[in-house]
């Protein structure tokens, strides 16, 4: 093995993959061993990509390098995205339907939940998204981004900013009403009970926070079949593991168009379980978002026509 001059490289970490076949190539680790870069050596052969067990495995490989290096997870998003979205929405609203006009759900107890999940280019995808819903529709939303926790005030302020729903922080014991986007805190794991938020008072499990596949695990308890999850723009294959194991295969489970996306590691993991129903852009996922609501609406006395 050919390495080139290891003293002129700058990074964080190794990650080394041993097999029995690189033995006689070992003069090479003692060198990386000697040097001030911490190494982390995997001895057994990674799982395949498709194989169902490779979203733990790949979960704990971003848990033991965050401990190393002590460094926030690549796939977390730093604030300068923030920075650089459109001050003016150039997103075409989707029309309100008629079976929604003339009603006032914005002070109801949300019985639609719809998990947002997304890191590394999240933010302007899901902005896109919520740009391009109209107000007034029987939903609410829990976001969940992976973000440096310094900004995450700086998220809901940001990307709420032409959005026709209002962004809340978390507060234990409140209920999520109709037209709410809840910001999945950071740092502390919370879930439902009777529509009204928890806090578990404990941090997310995995290497980084919010967990999207904890979000989704405890959404699905609080809601059920009134749930539903979209995927965006983001590195790394959290959700997917929660994706394979809700036990409904029927449950709604909608990801970005890859071709969209600033990073489809996400998306495409997810993809990958065989589960997704629907994948579109940002401005599509929010078109279907509103045909759903308004063919799953059930009222015997009103048209549902539009």
């Amino acid at each position: 093995m050919d390495l080139v001059n290891l003293e002129s490289i700058e990074l964080d970490a190794w990650v080394i993959d041993l097999r029995d076949d690189d033995d006689v190539h070992l003069h090479w680790l003692d060198r990386l061993l000697d040097g001030d870069v911490p190494v982390l050596m995997g001895f057994s052969r990674a799982p395949n990509k498709n194989c169902a067990t490779f979203p733990k495995w790949e979960k704990r490989l971003y848990g033991k390098l965050k401990e190393m290096v002590e460094v926030t997870p690549l796939v977390t998003e730093d604030a300068s995205v923030l920075g650089h979205l459109p001050a003016v929405s150039g997103v075409s609203q989707v029309a309100l339907p008629t079976v929604f006009k003339e009603k006032a759900f914005s002070h109801l107890p949300a019985k639609q939940v719809w998990v947002l999940g997304a890191s590394l280019g999240g933010p302007e995808a899901v902005k896109q998204f919520l740009d391009a819903l109209p107000a007034g529709l029987p939903v609410a939303f829990v976001y969940a981004q992976h973000i440096d926790p310094r900004f995450e005030e700086t998220l809901a302020n940001t990307i709420g900013r032409h959005a026709s729903y209002s962004f809340k922080q978390f507060a234990d014991g409140e209920p999520l009403h109709c037209g709410e986007v809840l910001v999945a805190p950071i740092e502390n794991e919370f879930s439902f009970r009777h529509g009204v938020v928890s806090c578990h008072g404990s941090p997310w499990p995995g290497p980084y926070g919010p967990s999207i596949d904890q979000v989704i695990i405890n959404v699905d308890a609080g809601f059920g079949d009134n749930a539903g999850y979209i995927l965006f723009s983001g590195m790394g294959n959290d959700g997917s593991e929660a994706i394979t194991n809700l036990p409904d295969t029927r449950v709604k489970i909608w990801v970005q168009d890859l071709s969209s996306c600033a990073n489809s590691s996400m998306p495409e993991s997810a993809l990958e379980t065989g589960r997704v129903k629907f994948v579109g852009t940002p401005q599509q996922l929010a078109l279907n978002l509103v045909n759903h609501l308004k063919n799953t609406w059930v009222n015997p006395n009103e048209s549902i026509t539009d």
